[in-house]
């Protein structure tokens, strides 16, 4: 053996021991010391047969196969004693390192003529990776969070991420083979057909985060809303505490003017105690107190640009779910107060709903006043304004969403300075 021979048994070592820690940090396995020392040692069994196997006039076909068998399944089995269990995740890492020193071989072979040089820079390429990982992980204790996150994944990215390696394995060597033409048959082309199995899984994924998102910032939404409802009671009660704090003396200086029979006195103070209380009044009625509550939150966001929300008509009680109004109604009216806020005038906006349910239907228009130009596009929605579209925009979708899911219909107009919502949806009776 050369000293190169030996260097790569060194560094196919170093690569293995670096695998199993990876293994060991990201997927919590568990392994003794002494299951360590079994493992080295069966890989160093293991380490002759694929330098005999690069050697064709020392080893004949049958023998070839036989040693390929046993350095394979030899390996598999290593994993397994070290990690004490024999599951997918473990034929798994056995599987993904397979194919990264293939891959930086095959590359080292397009500029380098010698074959054991190639292997031995493909394991020291693939340890040094490996060490920085472990390095990086360490550094910045992120040991939980990858853990978390490799649970969390799911089956169809694992297996995406060994079909891709395994392509590209099979690509990179293509291009150091004499017999090029018959290995792309063999080889290459075949694979093609997992690389569109990939493209159209990977395509598949994407939408499935886009779906994510879209729900996540829904619900976010939501959550904020909420929130602020909270805040709001919290303020509410808090003021109503601190009147009722001083509600004994008030009730004993009215007394004392009732005494001294000063009508007019007591009932100019009753009128004060009243304006005491700044317990905020009901300013919608629609029918439905989710929605009241929603339209008080609203107008008095849409104060702050000095907007004013004007409502008319009924909302329904059943045949929806709040949650879905709310969906419907916050995000219109969120998207009339953005729009009046880019007005920079002193001028008071209006913001307009009507909304009604009869036979079934229900009916809701909102309409704003506009300071922009408006593109509305031939599917119905809005290309946001907002610099950050990737998280924003999600309003109008969602509208048209929960339309849908009632068969029913959205139309949108926006001209002579003025946008325009309205929306027709079918309520359903076992919707409360």
């Amino acid at each position: 053996m050369t000293i190169t021979s030996y260097l790569v048994l060194l560094t196919n070592i170093t690569e293995q021991f670096l695998i199993v820690r990876l293994s060991k940090t990201v997927c919590s396995f568990k392994a003794s010391r002494i299951r360590y020392l079994g493992y080295f040692v069966l890989i160093l069994t293991l380490l002759p047969a694929p330098l005999l196997m690069n050697k064709p006039d020392f080893c004949p076909g049958e023998l070839l196969l036989a040693l390929q068998l046993f350095y394979f399944f030899g390996r598999l089995a290593a994993y397994s004693i070290i990690f004490s269990e024999i599951s997918l995740r473990v034929l798994y890492i056995f599987l993904q390192t397979m194919s990264p020193p293939q891959i930086y071989m095959n590359i080292c072979m397009a500029f380098i003529d010698d074959y054991e040089l190639c292997n031995l820079l493909s394991f020291i390429i693939d340890s040094v990776i490996i060490a920085c990982i472990l390095i990086y992980l360490k550094s910045k204790k992120m040991e939980l969070v990858v853990r978390k996150v490799i649970e969390s994944l799911p089956k169809k990215i694992y297996i995406n991420v060994l079909l891709i390696s395994y392509i590209a394995a099979v690509f990179v060597m293509g291009e150091n083979k004499p017999d090029h033409e018959l290995y792309y048959k063999r080889y290459i082309l075949p694979s093609m057909i997992g690389l569109v199995i990939f493209a159209f899984s990977i395509i598949k994924i994407s939408i499935s985060e886009a779906e994510k998102k879209t729900t996540i910032d829904m619900l976010s939404k939501q959550v904020e809303n909420e929130v602020k409802y909270y805040e709001k009671i919290n303020s509410i009660y808090g003021e109503f505490r601190s009147f009722r704090h001083d509600f004994k003396n008030h009730m004993i200086c009215l007394g004392s003017l009732i005494e001294a029979n000063e009508k007019d006195k007591a009932l100019d103070y009753i009128t004060e105690i009243e304006n005491l209380s700044s317990v905020e009044k009901k300013q919608f009625n629609t029918g439905n107190i989710i929605i009241d509550a929603l339209l008080n939150d609203k107008n008095d966001r849409a104060a702050t640009v000095n907007s004013v929300i004007l409502f008319k008509g009924m909302v329904p009680t059943t045949g929806i779910s709040n949650v879905d109004l709310c969906i419907i109604m916050a995000n219109a009216i969120d998207n009339a107060i953005e729009a009046c806020g880019k007005d920079t005038s002193d001028d008071r906006k209006e913001i307009n709903i009507e909304a009604d349910f009869q036979q079934g239907y229900f009916f809701f228009n909102i309409a704003n006043p506009i300071f922009e130009a408006v593109s509305i596009k031939s599917n119905n929605t809005i290309a946001t304004s907002k610099s950050d579209k990737e998280h924003h925009g999600f309003g109008v979708s969602n509208i048209l969403r929960t339309v849908r899911k009632y068969d029913g219909e959205a139309e949108m107009s926006a001209d002579s300075g003025k946008f325009t919502l309205d929306i027709q949806l079918m309520l359903r009776a076992e919707e409360v």
